[in-house]
């Protein structure tokens, strides 16, 4: 037999061990002593890293990398001081104390103390930089405006076409970016622009006002000229071609929309198309969508990128050494693929940058230009001009974006500028962000124009507003307008340079024209105030003549939903067409008036609906009582109507047959509905959510009254504290009704339930007063009597009674019976019954009962018609 031997397991409250010689305590070594030095090595590898980096070029220390390290390198400094000064005070403490010096013994622990004081305050969080403010007044013109319409900068935004959530696949994924509606928001920027009626027209508006401008007569563009698109690629420095889920970068979806105007509208074969980012590398989701296409003229465009990056279908850029561009960082040459090209689009991007300020149409060719001077990256890097015009530099100084786009063969051959702001990243270095201004979602937007200037002028206007309202944009601030000032009076700019970018001796002009809006709300500029020849921004309608939706106030019609809610303003009333609309519609905050042609007429109702693939109907930005819906069927989605704490008054639908719930309430939801039909909805017909958090409970307070809630597959109504007036919930799968704390009044709560042992209302704090509730219910003038309906709804088994996924609900008519006469929807008229329902004059004898037809026995009924016109008359008429 053996024995195991098993250790000895000291007690962890045991007295510990010392050293006999010394003293101290004896234990385990520290398993991760190293770990105490990990900060202060980090902070002075930083501080070595900045100092290498910066000494040498002041200018890199705003870069990305640069501003991480400042704070561990500037924190280690201050820790090192901290601990120096607090170490030297306690040495002189203890030594005075021996002493009896007592007063100098504490001026040194004070003085200790304070070290690790400041030491600690030093390293805290400051407040960000202030915002951008303009040096000069709004609406204060200046320079010389360019274009068809000069100064005009059109502006679309359509937010539809940006779905992405932050979290499934990435935002340039065709689920996260609708092709179908960018293609829509190119082609309404482009009319808008030129002022012409079809894309075909604008194209050739454009090329025929560049080659007037330029001394080639009145002629469109002739095929075989090529064109080159400068794509902003600053986010894509290798060759792995795959994006993270949130990299900043171009929408394929409007770079593709771009190419297919081109090609299919324009006339310009692929073959004379390049798209080119000689700086960096164009990935897989640009190139993987154009070559995707199936017109084969997709196939022969060509992309151009880094020399040192070319590869898997990219050529490699080269520069063009007959063609110098002269600045103060040096002399500089421009791609072969732009200079051999008659025309150019510049399409940028919407974003901050951390050394410019921001980086729209001026700042995107930085990658357009070759350092021979510059050994890394073949040259191609736009590292010797960052010292010449960040926002750190004072205004009134020379900037090297002047010299760079006043370029012949860059400002000189643009036919277009554009800004993609699809998705806007923080700035050049960091992840797209959704926007503060526009309520917590992607700005969604694209701007065009003919004048550089100007459409930058707009950028930096949008993007210095954000920032101060998003606490994520901390880059516009200094002065990110220096260069659009020099660029505006090139001829004579406030610096006094003379800008010369050929070298040529001839001086450049004004670029454009500069000035800032009235404020963000109006976004205003002096021609659009008839004050000046300055900036017109025109937001591109997606009216259309004959639309089947239209805004009464304003007079226009839209072909969809979403075009007339984007346009319209608060206090606006949209009316629309019979017809099936099919797509989510969100209200995005505005109080406007949505309605059918007739909300009074259930065939109007019945034909004009309203389908989707998630919830048809969204208000989910604060909509209020304001905010009115009314007059539709709504079906066939998951959700008919989606509340997230909004209120909106929704009247006279038809909403049923949706997926999950009719009507689903989430964060403090108080909507009113009134006289809806929410009928054979799969789940509850109308769901209140409760929302914690913490201590924190958040229900929802509807008000729903005059309503048919049936044949819907859990409950009628579920959760929440509704007050429920004149309602008829009836054939629902479970109770009628299970919510924490309902009033329920004048109402009819019958027949629901697969089980006749089912409660038609679970709940124990309801307060339900005159109404009809099968198998009774404590409170005054409640009643357990059949309703007598004139025919209540029923299940079609479609003639398959083995399949119940094709049975659908028959429509009754929940009309009470009366020997005085009910009212008959279908031919429009009063009929009597051979008997009287209970529920006629039960009522809550303080209710209103004035609208009801005489007579009316001056009390209202029970159940969905109570108190309206179709209330079913009285047997009794009291004087």
């Amino acid at each position: 037999m053996f024995l195991r031997r098993t250790k000895t397991v000291t007690p962890v409250c045991q007295t510990p061990r010392r050293c006999p010689k010394t003293g101290k305590l004896l234990g385990r070594k520290r398993k991760y002593f190293w770990l105490m030095w990990l900060l202060p090595v980090a902070g002075l590898v930083s501080l070595i890293w900045f100092l290498v980096r910066v000494i040498p070029k002041p200018s890199r220390a705003t870069y990305p990398c640069q501003r991480f390290a400042a704070p561990l390198a500037s924190g280690f400094v201050i820790w090192l001081t901290g601990l120096i000064g607090s170490a030297v005070a306690y040495r002189k403490a203890r030594q005075f104390l021996r002493q009896s010096r007592y007063v100098i013994a504490a001026t040194c622990i004070a003085l200790g103390l304070m070290s690790v004081w400041l030491s600690l305050s030093l390293t805290a969080e400051r407040p960000a930089a202030a915002a951008f403010v303009p040096s000069e007044p709004p609406n204060s013109p200046i320079g010389v405006a360019k274009g068809i319409h000069p100064g005009r900068v059109a502006w679309v935004r359509d937010p539809s076409a940006t779905s992405w959530d932050g979290n499934t696949g990435g935002w340039w994924d065709d689920d996260n970016t609708d092709q179908d509606a960018v293609d829509v928001m190119i082609s309404r920027t482009i009319q808008t622009l030129t002022g012409q009626p079809t894309d075909a027209d604008s194209w050739d508006a454009l090329f025929r006002h560049f080659n007037s401008t330029k001394g080639s007569g009145d002629i469109g563009y002739q095929r075989g000229e090529r064109v080159a698109v400068k794509i902003n690629m600053n986010q894509e420095n290798n060759s792995g071609g795959n994006w993270s889920p949130r990299v900043g970068n171009p929408s394929p979806h409007a770079v593709h929309s771009l190419l297919k105007q081109l090609i299919e509208v324009a006339g310009v074969p692929g073959s004379a198309i390049t798209v080119y980012d000689a700086s960096r590398y164009i990935g897989n989701p640009i190139y993987d969508k154009i070559r995707s296409d199936p017109n084969p003229e997709f196939l022969a465009v060509k992309f151009v990128v880094k020399s040192t990056l070319a590869r898997n279908g990219r050529s490699a850029a080269a520069d063009d050494r007959n063609n110098p561009l002269h600045t103060r960082a040096g002399t500089a040459y421009l791609p072969q693929c732009v200079t051999g090209a008659k025309y150019l689009i510049n399409m940028a991007l919407l974003r901050p940058h951390s050394l410019f300020g921001v980086t729209l149409c001026a700042k995107n060719h930085f990658g357009s230009v070759r350092f021979p001077s510059v050994s890394n990256n073949g040259g191609w890097t736009p590292e010797p001009l960052h010292n010449h015009g960040g926002r750190t530099r004072s205004m009134n100084t020379y900037n090297c974006l002047v010299n760079l786009n006043g370029h012949r063969h860059l400002s000189g051959k643009t036919l277009l500028y554009m800004i993609d702001g699809l998705y806007p990243a923080r700035n050049q270095g960091n992840d797209v962000l959704k926007w503060a201004s526009y309520g917590d979602d992607w700005f969604s937007g694209i701007l065009a124009s003919q004048d550089p200037v100007a459409i930058d002028s707009v950028g930096l206007d949008f993007l210095r507003h954000e920032d101060g309202m998003n606490q994520a944009i901390t880059d516009v601030t200094g002065n990110p307008d220096n260069y659009l000032h020099e660029a505006a009076s090139a001829g004579n700019p406030p610096s006094g340079t003379v800008y010369d970018p050929e070298g040529d001796g001839t001086r450049l002009a004004s670029l454009g024209v500069h000035e800032h809006w009235n404020n963000p709300v109006d976004k205003q500029y002096s021609r659009n105030l008839g004050t000046g020849d300055g900036i017109e921004l025109v937001r591109a309608s997606f009216s259309t003549p004959d639309g089947p939706v239209e805004n009464v106030t304003s007079g226009r019609k839209y072909d969809q939903f979403r075009y007339a809610i984007g346009e319209a303003y608060s206090g606006d009333e949209i009316v629309v067409s019979e017809g099936v609309y099919d797509g989510n519609i969100g209200l995005g905050g505005k109080n406007l008036t949505l309605r059918s042609v007739d909300p009074d007429d259930p065939a109007v109702v019945a034909a004009t609906i309203l389908s989707g693939d998630d919830q048809v109907v969204t208000f989910s930005s604060g909509e209020g009582a304001d905010c009115v819906l009314a007059g539709f069927t709504i079906s066939g989605a998951a959700t008919g109507i989606y509340c997230a704490g909004s209120s909106p008054t929704i009247t006279k639908c038809r909403i049923e047959n949706n997926g999950a719930a009719g009507i689903e309430l989430h964060n403090g939801s108080n909507p009113t509905i009134t006289n809806c039909d929410i009928t054979s909805n799969v789940d509850t017909g109308v769901k209140l959510q409760v929302m914690r958090s913490g201590r924190i409970v958040l229900y929802n307070r509807p008000v729903i009254a005059n309503c048919i809630v049936a044949a819907n597959g859990q409950y009628g109504i579920s959760g929440g504290i509704p007050t429920i007036t004149n309602c008829t919930i009836v054939a629902n799968g479970a109770c009628g009704i299970s919510s924490l704390e309902p009033a329920v009044t004048n109402s009819i709560v019958y027949y629901n339930g697969f089980d006749a042992a089912i409660v038609q209302i679970e709940s124990d704090q309801a307060a339900v007063t005159f109404s009809d509730v099968q198998g009774g219910w404590p409170g005054t003038g409640n009643i357990d009597a059949a309703p007598y309906f004139v025919e209540p709804g029923f299940w079609s088994l479609n003639e398959t009674f083995e399949d119940a996924g094709d049975d659908f609900w028959i429509r009754g008519d929940y009309h009470l019976r009366s020997r005085a006469g009910r009212w008959d929807p279908g031919g429009q008229a009063w009929v009597q019954d051979v008997i009287t329902s209970p529920c006629i004059d039960a009522g809550d004898p303080d209710s209103d009962f004035t609208a009801e037809s005489q007579p009316n026995g001056r009390r209202v009924n029970m159940g969905a018609y109570g108190g309206t016109p179709q209330a079913s008359l009285s047997l009794l008429q009291v004087e």
